[in-house]
């Protein structure tokens, strides 16, 4: 891999964490309306948007895209928990700066920066192996697809507590069925191309 390839996807791998990072903080912020209750609506489309962004399923992906964008084990590897970390380093650093989170935050989330270092690395090395045409490659593309089926039943997304007010539990349900569909669609596509690919050759 040339330096410049090299730097590119490096740049990919930031560009990522901190698009991540900033779209989750942003579906969290909430309006005096929205908490209120004047504008039930509004927050079921913002809690819908910020379960999705905030989903296992893209924040696991996260490392996984990365570790493809560097594409050599080692740095995929290095590349799934810089990912992580800057994510998480971002997310909660900008949201300290705005007033949204305080001083706290760190402390109270060290787990989240304990599991990225944890994970983040066997996620990258998943993004570097679906580079591969073989199966095994199909399989290590499947796993984020996958995961998004999964996570919806996992949480009990379809199973919300009916004391839980309306936009609650319209939002959880919304965002598990988007999840499952992404996930379904996505495996199935990356199959079907795979297919294709190989009667190709």
């Amino acid at each position: 891999m040339s330096p410049g390839v090299a730097r590119k996807g490096w740049g990919l791998v930031v560009a990522a964490a901190v698009v991540v990072a900033l779209v989750s903080l942003a579906s969290n912020v909430t309006s005096v309306s929205q908490l209120s209750a004047e504008a039930d609506t509004l927050l079921a489309v913002r809690s819908t948007i910020s379960k999705l962004v905030n989903s296992g399923a893209v924040w696991a992906g996260l490392p996984i895209l990365c570790g493809w964008f560097v594409r050599r084990p080692l740095q995929a590897f290095a590349a799934g928990i810089a990912a992580g970390l800057i994510a998480l380093g971002v997310h909660y650093g900008v949201g300290l700066l705005f007033g949204m989170f305080d001083a706290t935050v760190w402390a109270s989330n060290q787990w989240w920066f304990l599991l990225a270092l944890v994970t983040g690395g066997p996620l990258g090395l998943l993004g570097a192996a679906a580079r591969n045409t073989g199966p095994a490659g199909l399989l290590a593309r499947l796993v984020a697809p996958a995961g998004a089926v999964l996570e919806p039943f996992w949480l009990n997304m379809f199973d919300v507590p009916t004391f839980l007010p309306w936009p609650s539990r319209v939002s959880s349900v919304a965002a598990g069925l988007i999840l499952v569909v992404a996930g379904l669609v996505g495996g199935a596509i990356l199959i079907r191309r795979w297919h294709t690919q190989r009667s190709a050759h």
